[in-house]
């Protein structure tokens, strides 16, 4: 089994977790995929936010024309149980909530 990773968005709210370079909710379906580091881009691929503060995702205004490759959703057969909230940050200035969930 591979290792997954836990995200929240800046607000602290759980929002999913990472799996090799792929994104999936919290009911396993696949919302995403890593490229260009921390970048995460939807299955459509649209630019939809990129890792900040090492957890948490967020959006950046400035890249929401990008876009990368499209690829089919995957669901993970098994699910990873939600984890509780963390503390909200403060928004940086050009960015907006991550909300592809």
């Amino acid at each position: 089994m591979e290792a997954t990773t836990a995200f929240w968005n800046w607000n602290g709210k759980y929002v999913g977790y990472r799996v090799s370079d792929f994104l999936f909710n919290i009911e396993g379906h696949q919302v995403g995929y890593f490229a260009e580091g921390d970048e995460v881009y939807g299955c459509d691929g649209s630019y939809i936010g990129e890792v900040r503060g090492g957890n948490r995702l967020i959006t950046n205004v400035s890249k929401r024309a990008w876009r990368r490759r499209v690829l089919a959703p995957q669901v993970q057969k098994s699910h990873v149980r939600e984890y509780p909230g963390l503390a909200p940050k403060e928004m940086l200035n050009g960015f907006e909530e991550f909300l592809a969930v």
